[in-house]
């Protein structure tokens, strides 16, 4: 007879009601209180670039036009632009973001603000544009500003607030004038005036030399309607003198150069010079065509000559005049990549002479002047007259 333990049993039962019941309260689920709904505002615009020109402030930065659940935002938004004088103390890097933040959203007041009707002309290819005219009115020392963007949807929900970009502005150099063009073969040559320098205050006691001035040169499409954000060239300039080789041909540019503070990053510019209108065409023909000789190969005659290395190179073109006649006529046109022609329709006995130009991609192509003639004739058939 088997003998059962006394405690396997009842124990293997209430280990099985136990796991039964957790089933079943998992299975059910208990209702807590309700969730609030998740409230759906207009998503932060991208970072704010901040770029001091002349006594103003030029803001850029890139408008989302979403909500923060991903879906486009409705009709009747507004952008505002804020803006709040600083300390050295407030602003990035000397205290944390969250702290720049309240405080900025507790001082900073609003100095623009976009409706539906107002905002295109501020949106290029979906980045906000504004110019904040003298912030500083007519001072002459350094001051500081926090600057932020938010939108607003039409029901007053805003966007977060990303930690405001910091400007030091200052009384910025004279803008350089007499800004000349000259083009030439795949150059652009500009030249300009320096504003006169400050006079600086006396410093007895100081024995270093001024910082030297750099410039800055921008160049825009001509139906662009702004300046661009960088200048052409990495860097800046040195000397008040820029060779622009980037350009296209006939496209119709406004060049500005404006003069820096300093090397630093961000470092106040002048205003603008006024813009030069320059369309630079090409009118620059190939150089003429090295090397050229001709050979009679077997019941033709060969023309060779060295590649041109012109970038805008389209092809050659070949000439040909009969001995004893005084005009060449054009026999051929080949691509940039040939460098040799057979003359197929070589008479034999006959002395011709050859030269070979080059052209470019230009419309109406421009052409070098022909190469010197070099000659050659096919061998006459024997018991022929000479």
């Amino acid at each position: 007879m088997m003998r059962r333990s006394p405690t396997r049993g009842p124990a293997f039962r209430i280990g099985g009601l136990a796991l039964a019941v957790a089933l079943a309260a998992a299975g059910c689920g208990k209702k807590g209180p309700p969730l609030p709904p998740i409230r759906v505002i207009p998503a932060a615009t991208g970072p704010l670039t901040l770029h001091q020109i002349g006594r103003d402030v030029l803001l850029a930065a890139n408008l989302p036009g979403l909500k923060s659940d991903g879906t486009p935002m409705a009709a009747g938004s507004t952008v505002r632009v804020l803006r709040l004088e600083t300390t050295e103390g407030l602003r990035p890097g000397a205290v944390s973001d969250r702290y720049l933040v309240l405080q900025f959203e507790r001082q900073a007041h609003e100095v623009a603000s976009f409706d539906d009707a107002a905002l295109p002309a501020h949106v290029e290819h979906g980045r906000f544009y504004y110019v904040d005219a003298h912030p500083a009115g007519e001072a002459t020392g350094t001051k500081r500003y926090l600057y932020g963007l938010q939108v607003v949807d039409a029901n007053g929900a805003r966007s977060p607030l990303r930690a405001p970009s910091y400007v030091e502005w200052n009384a910025p150099p004279g803008a350089p004038t007499d800004l000349k063009a000259e083009v030439a073969e795949g150059e652009v040559r500009l030249s300009w005036t320096p504003a006169p320098a400050p006079s600086p205050a006396p410093q007895p006691t100081s024995k270093s030399a001024p910082a030297a001035r750099k410039f800055a040169v921008y160049r825009r499409e001509a139906s662009a309607p702004r300046e661009p954000e960088t200048p052409v060239h990495p860097g800046l300039i040195a000397e008040p003198a820029y060779v622009d080789r980037t350009f296209r041909y006939d496209t119709d540019y406004l060049y500005t150069v404006r003069a820096v503070a300093s090397d630093a990053p961000g470092s106040t510019e002048s205003a603008s010079s006024e813009p030069l209108a320059v369309r630079p065409h090409d009118s620059f023909a190939p150089a003429v065509p090295q090397g050229v000789a001709v050979a009679a190969e077997g019941d033709a005659i060969k023309v060779y000559w060295f590649p041109n290395t012109e970038p805008d190179l389209a092809g050659y073109r070949v000439y040909r005049r009969q001995e004893g006649k005084t005009e060449a006529a054009r026999v051929s046109e080949v691509s940039a990549s040939e460098t040799s022609w057979v003359d197929p329709e070589a008479a034999p006995g006959v002395r011709y002479h050859y030269s070979v130009s080059a052209f470019d991609a230009t419309t109406p192509a421009n052409e070098s002047p022909r190469s010197e003639e070099h000659s050659e004739r096919r061998p006459a058939p024997q018991g022929s007259r000479p």
